[in-house]
């Protein structure tokens, strides 16, 4: 799953976001703004965020699942 929070634009900072799984919950954090987090319900398709302070700073991430680490998959 990738997810882009807002659209990209050259002139503008950017910050890749930290994902970890919780419950139905897929939990995005940025390293950089200690006050952004967004949740997405993997299963409601419910998000649920809460916004940095400066929000001209795109948030982007992704997440993938335990056990499909592209370092663990082979091609045939």
């Amino acid at each position: 799953m990738v997810i882009q929070f807002n659209n990209s634009d050259e002139e503008r900072e950017y910050h890749t976001c930290q994902s970890r799984r919780e419950g139905d919950w897929i939990v995005f954090t940025c390293s950089q703004c200690n006050e952004y987090e967004q949740r997405i319900n993997f299963k409601t398709q419910e998000r649920i965020s809460r916004p940095v302070d400066d929000p001209t700073i795109f948030h982007q991430g992704s997440f993938v699942p335990v056990g499909l680490e592209s370092e663990q998959m082979h091609p045939n």
